[in-house]
C-alpha cells in the first residue's frame, strides 16, 4: 500500500483590490456557485477557465415529487395488506384479496424499477458545470 500523495501547499499570495460595485458582483456570484468559498472559486475561474453554478432542474424535479406521491400511496396500500396478513392467514383470503394483494405486489415491483431508471438517469448527467470562453 502506498502513501497518499500530499496536497500541494499553496505558498504565494497576490491581492486584488476591487470596487464596492465589482466586490458585491463576485459576492453574487459566490452566492449563485457551487464553491465553497470566494479564494476556491476565482481559482477555479482563472486557472480553469471555469464557473461552476448550482442550478436546478425543474421537470425532474416534478417528476421526482410525482414518484415520491406514487411511493407513498402504494406504501399506504403495501401497509394495509401487511396489516391484513398478520390479522389473518394467507388461506383465509378471498380469491379477490388474492388478486388484489397480487395487484398491489405488482404495482410497487413497477414503482421500484422507475425509482431505479429515474436515479440512474439522473445520476448519468452532470447536475452543473459552465465554462468560461
Amino acid at each position: 500500500m502506498s502513501r497518499p500523495k500530499k496536497d500541494l501547499k499553496k505558498i504565494f499570495r497576490k491581492e486584488i483590490l476591487f470596487t464596492e460595485n465589482e466586490f458585491e458582483k463576485l459576492n453574487l456570484l459566490l452566492t449563485d456557485s457551487d464553491y465553497q468559498n470566494m479564494n476556491e472559486m476565482i481559482r477555479d475561474v482563472l486557472l480553469n477557465k471555469q464557473y461552476r453554478v448550482v442550478s436546478f432542474d425543474t421537470e425532474s424535479i416534478v417528476k421526482q415529487s410525482i414518484l415520491i406521491e406514487q411511493v407513498r400511496r402504494i406504501g399506504n396500500n403495501f401497509n394495509q395488506l401487511i396489516k391484513s396478513f398478520h390479522q389473518k392467514k394467507l388461506d383465509n383470503f378471498s380469491q379477490e384479496e388474492r388478486k388484489l394483494l397480487m395487484k398491489n405486489i405488482l404495482e410497487i415491483k413497477e414503482v421500484y424499477i422507475k425509482i431505479e431508471e429515474s436515479a440512474r438517469e439522473h445520476n448519468s448527467r452532470p447536475v452543473y458545470e459552465n465554462t468560461i470562453k
